[in-house]
């Protein structure tokens, strides 16, 4: 409890109070020398004060072994020595101020220390003085130079693989490396792509984004096709694989990629080959068949009807020994032509062999399917067949079936069209027979 004051005039009570309240304060002399953080005064690198944290940083047992040196010269590694005394007369002048840095040290024994530094001139009993405050971060900067190590590596091996590959980070997607077979496939030299984002290059941003939810989910992406554009602006199909990590401290994710264009093409003219009837273009028996059993199932799962036509060219044989090969092939293509204007998109035809054909109509009952058969019937009777000498008709017979639950493949669908198709040929040709 404060005893009171006795009657004394104004300015004999203020300075008793500030004596008083100074008596409550701290000991800041005890508070720097017991400091977790070593400091420094120096003028013209003579120790001016020193606390023991500083002492214990170079491996001295106390602050009074610094203030023995006549210069803490020794504390310097010799090659950095001209960048050290060039800071301080900076400091001295005002030129610069660097309130945080980094500088080595040496230690009593050699060794050689790293330490964060904060630097700035004070008036230390009226002269200029600079007081430091350093950190031992040894320990950090050996952990960051191993990781700029293994980042050299990693480059090293990512520049010399014969596939492009780039990592870019994930905040804002800015490329962070390219390897020279990416330039070569973004056609963009490495400079203006390392200013560049990974999203400059991807057609629809979706799959982008879609790219990286699977890396955050199942970590390793691979086989993703996804279209990306060159620098230049043209497009391609590339097959990528990414994988995130980090890369110069910050969460990337690292891309191969590859311009599969060509491949895919190849891909999807041998499938059109492995398909396709090579003379009329539609598709061949196989083709025809796989699609008329999916055709089937999709039919039964949503209890939708489905409707088959078999067609055959009336005396096609003929039509060849006539006009020879040639006007025959002409003929089947015409046929089949004609018979498309016909049909709708959804509808699928398919040739079965030689002048023989088939026509899926998914979701058609056998009422409508006979319609259509008629329609088919009319339209190619009345489509002439150019050859040189000329023109010629062609006639055909078809045969409708219609699904059935009996029916378990698609044999089963086409042995019905197909004896419906004999009875039309038996019956004269040129018209339509429905299956019972």
């Amino acid at each position: 409890m404060k005893k009171p004051l006795p009657d004394l005039s104004p300015s004999e009570r203020r300075r008793i109070l500030r004596r008083r309240d100074d008596d409550l304060l701290p000991n800041f002399q005890d508070l720097i020398d017991g400091a977790v953080q070593g400091i420094l005064v120096h003028s013209n690198f003579r120790p001016l004060y020193a606390n023991d944290s500083f002492a214990r940083l170079f491996g001295y047992d106390c602050a009074e072994e610094i203030m023995a040196l006549p210069l803490i010269r020794s504390l310097y590694a010799p090659e950095s020595w001209p960048d050290v005394e060039q800071d301080y007369n900076d400091i001295i002048r005002g030129a610069t101020f660097a309130p945080i840095g980094r500088m080595p040290a040496v230690r009593r024994d050699g060794q050689e220390i790293w330490l964060s530094v904060t630097k700035r001139l004070i008036n230390w009993h009226g002269q200029q003085a600079v007081h430091l405050c350093a950190f031992d971060i040894t320990r950090q900067v050996e952990v960051e130079a191993t990781m700029m190590d293994n980042e050299q590596a990693l480059r090293s091996i990512l520049e010399i693989l014969p596939v492009p590959v780039f990592i870019a980070r994930r905040s804002d997607g800015r490329m962070m490396f390219v390897n020279r077979k990416t330039c070569l496939l973004l056609e963009q030299s490495a400079g203006p792509l390392l200013k560049s984002r990974s999203s400059d290059f991807y057609v629809d941003q979706e799959d982008r984004q879609r790219i990286h939810s699977m890396v955050d989910t199942i970590h390793d992406v691979r086989d993703i096709e996804v279209h990306m554009k060159t620098a230049q602006g043209r497009g391609f199909l590339a097959e990528l694989a990414a994988i995130g990590m980090s890369y110069m401290g910050a969460p990337a994710t690292l891309v191969s990629m590859s311009d599969i264009s060509k491949r895919k093409e190849l891909e999807d003219e041998l499938f059109h080959q492995a398909n396709t009837d090579e003379l009329t273009g539609i598709s061949n028996r196989r083709s025809f068949m796989n699609q008329a059993e999916q055709e089937i199932r999709r039919a039964r799962r949503f209890g939708r009807g489905l409707s088959i036509i078999m067609m055959d060219l009336d005396h096609f044989k003929r039509v060849n020994d006539t006009f020879g090969h040639a006007v025959g092939d002409i003929t089947l293509g015409t046929v089949v032509r004609a018979s498309l204007e016909s049909l709708r998109e959804s509808d699928i035809m398919g040739r079965l062999g030689g002048e023989e054909f088939a026509v899926l109509l998914p979701e058609t009952e056998q009422q409508a399917a006979s319609e259509v058969a008629g329609r088919l019937l009319t339209h190619i009777r009345e489509t002439p067949i150019a050859m040189a000498e000329g023109t010629i008709q062609c006639t055909t017979s078809l045969g409708v079936a219609e699904l059935r639950p009996s029916d378990s493949t698609i044999d089963d669908l086409l042995a019905r069209a197909d004896v419906a198709l004999f009875r039309a040929k038996e019956s004269g040709r040129n018209r339509v027979e429905m299956a019972v």
